[in-house]
């Protein structure tokens, strides 16, 4: 039998494999819990770098409708998936039209704050909903 995988578990002890793993069921969770972008009416494609990209933990690409996981910067479980999640909350916003008129700071900028908001409340029940599949 495997180790089990806790929130907790490093990025490390995962590998790069076990983390794309955890993600696409993540992925799954938030198309089926989050929904799709309207506008878009398509789900965004998605993938994993290994670039160390100014430390980002993951990007969202609107005009590509694509979410880019950076797993080299992901620290554990817990920040793989709210990274998703955070990703996915962009994907549903209207980012084109009202991210870069936005002039304050990138920490207080709506769709951030909004993108923060949504891990915060979403990360617990993904992960009871994904726990299981991870650790079969």
């Amino acid at each position: 039998m495997s180790k089990r995988i806790y929130l907790k578990t490093t990025g490390e002890e995962l590998g790069r494999a076990g983390m794309l793993r955890i993600a696409g069921m993540v992925i799954t969770w938030c198309k089926k819990n989050l929904g799709i972008n309207q506008r878009k009416a398509l789900y965004p494609i998605w993938g994993f770098s290994s670039n160390k990209f100014e430390n980002l933990l993951g990007d969202y690409d609107d005009i590509d409708n694509q979410i880019t996981i950076y797993y080299n910067n992901i620290g554990d479980v817990r920040e793989l998936i709210s990274t998703i999640i955070h990703e996915w909350t962009h994907q549903l916003q209207p980012c084109r039209t009202k991210y870069s008129k936005w002039k304050g700071s990138y920490q207080k900028h709506p769709l951030e704050v909004e993108a923060h908001a949504a891990e915060a409340l979403w990360t617990s029940p993904c992960w009871k909903a994904v726990k299981g599949k991870v650790n079969r």
